[in-house]
């Protein structure tokens, strides 16, 4: 091993060695016994076989012998290992060896130290006899251990070697208490012993030992964690060199350290062992007040005397050094031991009325709560730390309540407060405790207050009958003067009708707070961000707009309702078109959500950051981010939201022509009340676009006309929501309704704000569409106008497009190229493939032979009508597949489909119609 910063201790020896050889004999006659002193650890043992190497090299005689705790009851052990090593010839060995045995004996039968002193004296003065012969080191290991009579002959020799070439030196660990006190001193007295001590290493000799055994570079990297973990001891410091990986920037204490730690402890004493044992399970300091109480000791122990030096360093006044070394100890107690230690522990806490934080970490390893108030501790320990944001140690606290707990009220509150805090992990792990919690509903065993969470999930997962249901059994059973009851079962039907616009939630002779300006209040307060959404649809003003900022910035977002409270004004803010203040927001929201773990609220403001990335016309942000939000949770962990992510991202996808990606998204289940939430109307939006662009505009109007059914029934006919009349239009025009599709969107005109401008802007691009002549160019102008206006790029980008479509038709044809590059350019910068300008139904196309690709067919999507003029002017399929990135199995399939819309056979009849279509 190593040895650093132990030069002048192992000089004073060689010193003290080398005066053996003296003529005159040793130059101090008076300190015959040299006592090295140090902790366990720090390298006592190592500097006694130096000393005995460099007796070899000197000529000095060496007797050794090493005491041991498990040996402190063999009398003469110490004396028989020195006389063990002694030179003797057969006869004394065996003379020597008789009066061994004899002493052994008698010490057995009899421990009158005064009929025994006969033989002590015997036996130190053969040793004093072999010691005179040549100059002498008798050494003895741990001291501390020697049993009785060993010590006994030990102190008779060093009573009469003053004068004489012999050396004794021992050493020896701080104690809490000595073995034989009497023994021990008379041996050690001062007048006698010169002391030589072994401090544990500074932080130089530590890196130094690391130098030796890492090199220099690695060294320099841990040597400051590794004195931290190991306090300066050397065999701590050895057994971190030996677990460290090669490298690795910090330490990693692994099985060498723990078996070093725990060779510490055992060499100390036991008062020691299990001091650190109870450290290691409460976790408090060392004079706490539990610790005097959990150990097993038959008096009350005197903890002063453990320290640094009594304990290897591995106990400081703060504790267990370490986490590392809680950890080592940790892993040398048994199961039993360690329950024992934490039920005792809670218990203590318990009676002193420390707060169920306290106490209930002890409670996780017991076999039983066998006693009524573990439960509710770890209830009320789980509830805190839900508050604290702590979401683990929740659910580790209130699994392992709701396992035993006999009481049938009070297991209801925790698994109402467990579904709680599966839910901000993922709220799919919630679904098996809401069963039960409905029950307790039922039965009568929860309130209003620990109802709430889990009916919301219910709502999430799309139940909303049994909501209601749990909903209307707590209204019948309220108190009219319960205002507590009253303002939660208002919030309550507040967030319902806003998830479920449809759902019945009110009921005659439920008690209303009207009279009561604070319950009101808080009724407002809860419910901020559900009103602000709804002011600003039904609204769309400023005034609403600034509400949602001055909630933003006044919520405290450290519990979950206030972040939903805070979605819901980041939603209000798209629907005002603030898509700036919204982009903003969503990046703070998903900051504080990251750090308190609100993991349910953090993806939906993903979700809801793609949608303002979509309307930004960040075509591929949005995409990743509608990707990441979807990952964040399950397809079944989403419920009824996952129509938010989703619509994003196939409105995303189809923007970008992915077909194949888009169909996958279609086909993922969703759940059918989907539809009965305003998730449900932007999936079916989205729905809706991508089958305009497949070609199958029945579907898409149908979806769409779906949109307008469900919010005029809900009283939520809003543009902002989802402009169904302006898409059903898209939808006619593409059917050759022209006539129907005018209509539909001249009454969205009529319908609109003032501050709808992105939505006027769509309008009227689908009308310009569908007129013809000055007025068609008028109305595309206007559209472009507002569009940019609000920043709607994607839908700018296709308006300028049918501009300039229009101009070309027009005849100017220099602004037509000047409009028709601007939204090239556009169409680049957001990300869209290839952008085509509209045709309304029946209308030629330009004649130019160049732009073929570019023409728009009746009855054919984009992407079709892009393959059947490649097709007409010639292509193989192949060269289509490589002109439009995708595989010649999709151009075939496409080609079918144009085939069959068109009523087409061959290539040569597809040219034929494209020219007579000209």
């Amino acid at each position: 091993m190593t040895m650093a910063e132990r030069d002048r201790q192992f000089d004073v020896l060689s010193d003290r060695l080398a005066d053996l050889h003296r003529a005159d004999g040793p130059a101090d006659t008076s300190d015959v016994i040299t006592a090295v002193t140090g902790p366990v650890g720090v390298g006592k043992t190592a500097l006694l076989q130096s000393l005995a190497r460099r007796c070899a090299e000197t000529g000095v005689a060496y007797l050794g012998a090493s005491a041991s705790r498990s040996e402190r009851t063999v009398p003469l052990e110490v004396i028989r290992q020195l006389v063990r090593r002694a030179t003797w010839d057969e006869t004394d060995r065996e003379r020597v060896g008789r009066l061994l045995d004899r002493a052994v004996l008698r010490w057995g039968e009899t421990t009158d130290e005064e009929a025994l002193a006969p033989l002590t004296a015997a036996l130190g003065g053969e040793l004093l006899d072999l010691a005179t012969r040549t100059p002498t080191l008798i050494a003895v290991d741990d001291v501390q251990h020697a049993d009785v009579p060993s010590l006994r002959c030990l102190d008779h020799l060093a009573r009469r070697v003053t004068g004489l070439p012999v050396l004794i030196v021992l050493t020896e660990a701080p104690r809490t208490r000595a073995w034989h006190p009497t023994a021990y001193a008379e041996l050690l007295q001062p007048a006698r012993l010169h002391r030589i001590r072994l401090p544990l290493l500074s932080a130089d000799g530590t890196f130094r030992i690391l130098a030796d055994r890492l090199g220099v570079p690695a060294a320099r990297r841990v040597a400051d964690e590794a004195y931290r973990i190991s306090g300066g001891n050397p065999l701590l410091v050895h057994a971190l060199a030996d677990d460290h990986p090669t490298g690795a920037d910090a330490p990693v204490p692994g099985e060498a350290f723990r078996e070093a730690v725990l060779s510490c402890l055992y060499r100390c004493e036991l008062l020691v062992l299990k001091t650190a044992r109870v450290l290691a399970v409460t976790e408090e300091p060392l004079h706490g007040p539990l610790l005097p109480h959990l150990l097993d000791l038959p008096t009350e122990p005197n903890l002063s005397a453990v320290d640094p030096s009594t304990s290897a360093g591995l106990v400081t006044a703060d504790g267990l050094r370490h986490p590392a070394v809680r950890r080592a100890v940790l892993d040398g107690m048994t199961v039993e031991e360690r329950a024992r230690l934490h039920r005792a522990a809670a218990q203590l806490l318990h009676d002193d009325g420390a707060p169920p934080t306290r106490v209930a970490p002890h409670l996780l390893t017991t076999d039983e709560l066998t006693e009524p108030w573990m439960a509710q501790t770890l209830l009320d320990a789980g509830e805190q730390a839900l508050t604290d944001g702590d979401v683990d140690t929740a659910r580790r606290y209130l699994r392992r309540a709701n396992r035993d707990c006999p009481d049938e009220c009070l297991r209801a509150r925790i698994r109402s407060a467990l579904a709680r805090a599966e839910w901000r992990l993922d709220p799919q792990a919630a679904v098996p405790h809401l069963n039960g919690v409905a029950t307790a509903v039922r039965a009568g065993h929860l309130g209003s207050r620990q109802a709430a969470g889990p009916i919301q999930y219910l709502l999430w997962h799309g139940q909303p009958d049994r909501a209601v249901e749990l909903i209307h059994h707590l209204g019948e059973r309220a108190d009219s003067l319960d205002t507590h009851t009253a303002v939660d079962l208002m919030i309550i039907r507040g967030w319902t009708a806003t998830l479920y616009p449809g759902a019945p939630v009110d009921a005659p002779g439920w008690p209303i707070p009207t009279r009561d300006p604070l319950a009101l209040a808080r009724v407002r307060h809860r419910l901020r961000g559900v009103l602000l959404l709804r002011t600003v649809l039904e609204r769309g003003d400023l005034d609403a707009l600034e509400d949602a900022e001055r909630t933003l910035a006044t919520l405290s977002l450290d519990d979950e309702p206030s972040m939903w409270s805070a979605v819901c004004a980041v939603i209000a803010m798209i629907y005002a078109d603030r898509l700036d203040l919204a982009d903003e927001w969503c990046d703070r929201l998903d900051r504080i959500a990251s750090a308190r773990r609100h993991r349910t609220p953090r993806a939906l403001l993903t979700a809801v950051a793609a949608t303002v990335a979509g309307r930004r016309g960040d075509l591929h942000r949005a995409r990743e981010l509608s990707d990441s939000a979807l990952n964040r949770l399950s397809p079944k962990g989403w419920g009824v939201a996952i129509g938010a992510p989703l619509a994003v991202r196939l409105w995303t996808l189809t923007r970008l022509e992915e077909w194949e990606e888009a169909a996958a998204c279609l086909r993922t289940p969703v759940p059918p009340a989907l539809f009965e939430t305003p998730f449900g109307l932007h999936y079916l939006h989205a729905r809706g676009l991508h089958a305009i662009a497949a070609g199958s505009p029945e579907a898409a109007l149908a979806d769409f006309q779906l949109c307008g059914q469900l919010m005029t029934s809900w009283r939520l006919d809003l543009a902002p929501l989802v402009p169904w009349r302006t898409e059903s239009a898209r939808a006619l025009l593409q059917l050759g309704r022209r006539q129907q599709a005018e209509k539909l969107v001249r009454e969205e005109l009529d319908r609109l704000r003032p501050t709808d401008l992105r939505w006027r802007g769509i309008a009227l691009r689908v009308l310009g569409t569908a007129s013809e002549g000055p007025d068609r160019i008028r109305y595309l102008r206007g559209a472009v106008r507002l569009l940019r206006q609000c920043g709607a790029r994607v839908e700018l980008a296709h308006a300028l497009g049918d501009l300039g479509q229009a101009q070309q038709q027009a005849g100017d044809l220099r602004q037509a190229r000047s409009t028709s590059r601007a939204a090239r350019d556009l169409a680049e910068d957001c990300g869209i493939p290839a952008l085509r300008p509209a045709v309304a139904a029946g209308r030629t196309a330009a004649a130019d032979p160049d732009a073929d690709t570019g023409l728009l067919l009746t009855g054919l999507s984009d992407a079709e009508s892009r393959v059947a003029a490649l097709a007409a002017q010639g292509h193989t399929n192949r060269e289509i597949a490589e002109r439009m990135f995708l595989t010649v199995s999709a151009i075939e399939q496409r080609l079918t489909r144009i085939y069959r819309k068109l009523d087409v056979h061959s290539r040569s009849e597809l040219a034929a119609r494209l020219r007579f279509d000209r």
